[in-house]
């Protein structure tokens, strides 16, 4: 298995770094107030061009989006301007939502993990881009798509995570993972990783113990 590019970051000055940010293989989508050097760190690591953009008008774009190598996933509720400016990169599909959608779903080219919060709607909107869906809570919470993050590769999960989800979420998106926490004890992974198939970024306190578990997940080696 090739080796995967693994950098530390801070993104807007928090550890936090999976919060700000939504990747492919090819793009990222950055807050408009990142700096340059940060914004060159993604563009190495992931390999990927960084653009950027807002949701709502928030930088936290990972708690409101999610993207595969086919579509940028959208909430109803995304301003028209930002979703111009996203449909230059990419094909955009708005969800019909008022939840926080990244938080609700996590996904792959292959398929999603959505939250059980997110109504028949939302998902049969999503099923419409040709997407394997589970719906399920994981360990014992509704915030989903923080809980999770999924690559083509493999995908890393919170560490409460029960079997029985664990196979759902692997079933759905087609390749095997792993769970680990990061940031020094965050389960809710996605908050403080972002990754792609060639490169995770990890915030800044996450130990070199998680980072290990971390890319053996992702690497989908776990």
């Amino acid at each position: 298995m090739e080796e995967m590019n693994i950098a530390k970051i801070r993104v807007l000055g928090s550890t936090y770094a999976g919060l700000f940010c939504v990747a492919n293989d090819n793009l990222c989508l950055v807050p408009t107030s990142i700096d340059d050097k940060t914004m060159k760190i993604i563009e190495e690591v992931l390999e990927v061009k960084a653009v950027k953009g807002s949701i709502y008008g928030s930088s936290l774009l990972s708690v409101f989006a999610k993207m595969n190598n086919k579509h940028a996933y959208l909430p109803s509720f995304a301003e028209g301007k930002e979703v111009e400016a996203i449909e230059k990169e990419i094909k955009v599909k708005l969800i019909p939502t008022e939840n926080a959608l990244g938080n609700m779903m996590e996904v792959n080219d292959t398929g999603a993990i959505v939250s059980k919060t997110l109504g028949k709607k939302a998902v049969d909107e999503m099923r419409k881009t040709g997407l394997m869906i589970a719906q399920t809570n994981i360990a014992k919470t509704d915030v989903t798509g923080s809980c999770i993050v999924a690559t083509n590769r493999g995908f890393l999960v919170n560490p409460y995570v029960s079997k029985e989800e664990a196979e759902l979420i692997a079933s759905a998106l087609g390749v095997k993972g792993g769970s680990a926490t990061a940031n020094t004890g965050d389960m809710f992974v996605r908050n403080s990783v972002l990754a792609n198939k060639k490169g995770i970024l990890v915030g800044e306190n996450t130990t070199p113990h998680e980072i290990n578990k971390i890319e053996e997940a992702l690497a989908g080696e776990a």
